[in-house]
C-alpha cells in the first residue's frame, strides 16, 4: 500500500451499496505465484534460509518450487528470467468450474492457452491468459478449504513460517479499465477502495471467496507487480518473523503495520531478486456477500495505510 499525504483527522470509511456477486471465472483463492529470477537456485536458497520457505524441488526448465507450511505442494516459484511476475495461479473449485471457465474465456474471445500436460509440478490442466493491463493469470484446480488456508493449518513451531499466498498487488495504469475487467471478466468481488480526493481509485481490493482480497490493483505509471503476500498463522507470527529476519540481515521495508482495508497485520521486505514480499495475518473475512457493502477509504485517512500511524517509506513505492 502506498500513501504520500500527511496524516489528517480520522474519517469514517464510507460504505456503498451491496453488490451482486458476479459469475465470472469461479476463482476461489490464490494458489501460487511465480517470479522471474536471474538465478532461481540462489533465490530459492535465500527464500529457505532467510524467509522460512521449504524446498519442494526443481524441474528441467530451471524452475525452483518452494512450499510454505500449509497444505499446498508449493506457494512460490522462481523461473529463469530477469525479474518481475511470471504468473499468478488462482484455484477454481473443481473440474466442472475449470471447464466452465475455459468455455467462458472462449466465448468472450480471450486469447488463452490450455495446457493438459500432467507432471510432478502440474497435477492437472491449466488455463493461462493476460488481463488488458498484461497481468498474467493462470487457472487450475487445487485445495479448496471451507475456511482460509491459514485457519486450516496448525501453528508452525518455527519462524518465519509462511503458510500460503493469499493475495498479490498489481501496479496498474488504467485503473478504471482494469477494475471493470476484474469485476466482470474475472468475476472477483470488490471489498474496498482507497480513493484520491477526487474520488478516483488509488487502490482497489478484490476477493474470490471469504478472504478480503486475493488481488489488489494500485494506481501506477507502469503496469506490473507491486508485491506478493504470504500469510503467517497470527499476529504473533508476524512479529516473530520480523525479529528473526532482522537478526538474519533481512531489511524490513515497512512494518509491523495494521492496515485499515483488510485489517491485516503486516511486514514488507525484499527477496533475493528485489521483489517486494509481504508476510501478514488476521486478514478480514467476509461471510455474507449479498449484504456486504464495499468500503471507500479516503487517502487522507491515516488508517488507510496503518491504523498504528506509520506511512510507507519511499523504498516501498
Amino acid at each position: 500500500m502506498s500513501v504520500d499525504t500527511e496524516a489528517e483527522p480520522m474519517q469514517i470509511p464510507r460504505p456503498v451499496e451491496p453488490i451482486t456477486k458476479p459469475k465470472g471465472l469461479g476463482i476461489y483463492r490464490t494458489g501460487h505465484v511465480a517470479l522471474f529470477s536471474p538465478d532461481p537456485a540462489a533465490s530459492a536458497e535465500y527464500a529457505v534460509s532467510h524467509l522460512g520457505f521449504q524446498h519442494a524441488g526443481h524441474d528441467d526448465e530451471g524452475r525452483y518450487y518452494l512450499a510454505g507450511h500449509g497444505p499446498d505442494a508449493y506457494s512460490l516459484v522462481y523461473t529463469p528470467g530477469v525479474s518481475g511476475l511470471e504468473t499468478i495461479s488462482y484455484i477454481v473449485t473443481d473440474d466442472a468450474a475449470f471447464e466452465e471457465a475455459a468455455s467462458m474465456l472462449a466465448e468472450a474471445g480471450v486469447d488463452f492457452t490450455r495446457n493438459d500436460e500432467v507432471s510432478q509440478f502440474r497435477p492437472g490442466p491449466t488455463l493461462s491468459f493476460r488481463t488488458p493491463a498484461g497481468h498474467p493469470i493462470e487457472l487450475r484446480t487445487g485445495f479448496v478449504p471451507d475456511v482460509p488456508v491459514a485457519a486450516s493449518t496448525r501453528r508452525p513451531s518455527v519462524a518465519p513460517a509462511p503458510i500460503a499466498s493469499d493475495h498479490v498487488v498489481l501496479r496498474t495504469v488504467d485503473m478504471d479499465g482494469e477494475i471493470e475487467y476484474v469485476r466482470t471478466n474475472l468475476g472477483l468481488m470488490e471489498s474496498s477502495q482507497i480513493q484520491l480526493p477526487d474520488a478516483s481509485p488509488l487502490m482497489a481490493f478484490f476477493r474470490g471467496s471469504k478472504l478480503y482480497h486475493c488481488m489488489a490493483l494500485a494506481r501506477a505509471e507502469v503496469n506490473g507487480l507491486h508485491h506478493v503476500q504470504f500469510t503467517v498463522k497470527d499476529a504473533a507470527a508476524v512479529l516473530e518473523a520480523s525479529e528473526v529476519m532482522t537478526k538474519n540481515d533481512v531489511e524490513i521495508l515497512w512494518g509491523p503495520v495494521r492496515h485499515g482495508p483488510g485489517h491485516n497485520v503486516a511486514i514488507y521486505f525484499r527477496d533475493h531478486v528485489g521483489h517486494i514480499l509481504e508476510f501478514s495475518s488476521e486478514e478480514m473475512t467476509i461471510l455474507d456477500d449479498e449484504n456486504y457493502s464495499p468500503t471507500h477509504w479516503s487517502v487522507t485517512d491515516p488508517r488507510s495505510a496503518d491504523e498504528w500511524g506509520t506511512f510507507p517509506p519511499e523504498s516501498f513505492k
